[in-house]
């Protein structure tokens, strides 16, 4: 199977003025036509660094692709440098200039001189037609005698050079009608394809630890990968069809299912509020929430999904103790003796909420977020959560690290929360932290 590099170009990358999201979508597209990505590379605007980083991947792959430097500017370097890496002579494109000329024109704007610029290409490429913009990139197929040339290990095997702008919108548009086809046909019929199984509950060693004998798979291969709260394991099967590599990750992904039950929240795309929102319009159940120190984040979460206005009654953000009692009918002797943040208010959050709105489910949180307030008998990063049904009501305590912002702990709490919702839906009983 072809290997494959990605080399960005830009100062304003290395900056971090400008993120990189080209990169990731070439991998996804790569994977897609049965590609594999091995090495992600980004230079600034330097003709000898980016040469280097050139011949670095010349050596190493068979497909080495550019993004970034194809502008009309001094500093956009790219086709230049290729053109002086293999000793070739820019020439001008009079179709694209045409294509540049026109672009221009119909948009009633003077062309400055240094345009013309883009219509120049290393002497043997190939035009990448660039439909959205006036940078064109290059499809080079390199044979033997210019690898040699400029010292390329293994020239006798032939290497695709494709260059495209840094815009991503004209680069998703010229990958996807020119050189995703391109390389397709090139390197024959093969698909890479990967599913991502997210639990929720575990840690990323602990997982590890637990599916170690799937780890050193080769086809399909199991990765996993942590995230913020949560981890997934990373099925990914190459095949000739995307149904044979399907049924090769199969039986793997129906042991990690059995094994990891209620661990396991979702696939693909899933997040654990779409999650939730499947399972509250199966058992056609209603929640309703009520806040505190995540200031509404649940409810934003909760009501992202579209339709959630089948199940999402009513959400309320009661951050001060003036709103637990006037909003929720929370007695302030509670609020003077237990304080705000503790078991006794959130299951009194829940039940208020689960009063004044009819829902089959309430969910309340309250907690000290930092990264003041906190005390020695409570600290910051101190939450609690209550659940309320028509049956009863149970509340879950959770000490996050004080070392967290006041972001990450919301965060981690908001989703604590989700996921407690999601077990009560699958009769789980919640558990402390």
């Amino acid at each position: 199977m072809a290997k494959a590099e990605i080399l960005s170009v830009g100062t304003e990358l290395l900056l971090g003025q400008i993120l990189n999201t080209n990169s990731q979508f070439l991998s996804s597209g790569l994977a897609e036509i049965g590609i594999d990505c091995y090495f992600h590379t980004t230079v600034g605007d330097n003709k000898k660094n980016i040469s280097a980083c050139l011949q670095a991947a010349l050596n190493r792959s068979d497909v080495v692709i550019i993004t970034g430097g194809l502008g009309p500017t001094a500093d956009d370097l790219t086709c230049e440098t290729i053109a002086e890496f293999f000793s070739t002579p820019l020439i001008l494109d009079s179709a694209t200039l045409e294509k540049i000329a026109a672009f221009f024109e119909q948009r009633g704007i003077p062309m400055a001189q240094s345009n013309c610029k883009q219509a120049l290409r290393p002497q043997g490429a190939d035009i990448l037609p660039n439909p959205r913009g006036t940078a064109p990139g290059i499809i080079w197929r390199l044979t033997g005698s210019l690898l040699s040339a400029a010292g390329v290990c293994h020239p006798e095997r032939d290497r695709y050079l494709l260059t495209f702008p840094g815009v991503p919108a004209e680069m998703k548009s010229m990958w996807r009608e020119t050189a995703a086809p391109f390389l397709a046909r090139t390197f024959g019929p093969g698909v890479v394809w990967s599913l991502d199984l997210k639990h929720y509950g575990i840690g990323e060693s602990t997982l590890a630890e637990k599916y170690a004998h799937l780890l050193d798979l080769s086809n399909p291969t199991v990765a996993p990968l942590a995230g913020t709260g949560e981890c997934r394991l990373r099925v990914t099967a190459k095949a000739a069809t995307e149904e044979q590599a399907m049924a090769l990750a199969a039986p793997v992904i129906a042991e990690i299912r059995e094994e990891s039950k209620e661990l396991l929240y979702g696939e693909g795309d899933d997040t654990l509020e779409s999650a939730i929102g499947r399972l509250l319009v199966e058992q056609h159940f209603t929640v309703a929430l009520a806040e505190s120190c995540t200031g509404g984040l649940v409810s934003k979460r909760l009501t992202d999904i579209p339709g959630s206005s089948r199940y999402v009654k009513l959400n309320i953000v009661t951050y001060s103790n003036e709103a637990k009692a006037q909003l929720l009918n929370i007695d302030e002797k509670l609020l003077s003796t237990d304080g705000a943040v503790s078991a006794a208010c959130a299951e009194a959050m829940a039940e208020g909420m689960h009063h004044i709105s009819g829902c089959d489910i309430a969910l309340s949180i309250t907690g000290i977020a930092g990264p003041d307030g906190g005390s020695k008998d409570k600290p910051v990063g101190l939450v609690y959560f209550a659940l309320s049904d028509r049956e009863s009501t149970r509340s879950v305590k959770k000490v996050y690290p004080a070392t967290l912002t006041r972001a990450d702990i919301r965060f981690r709490a908001a989703s604590d929360a989700l996921n407690l919702l999601r077990l009560h839906l699958l009769g789980i009983a919640p558990s402390q932290a």
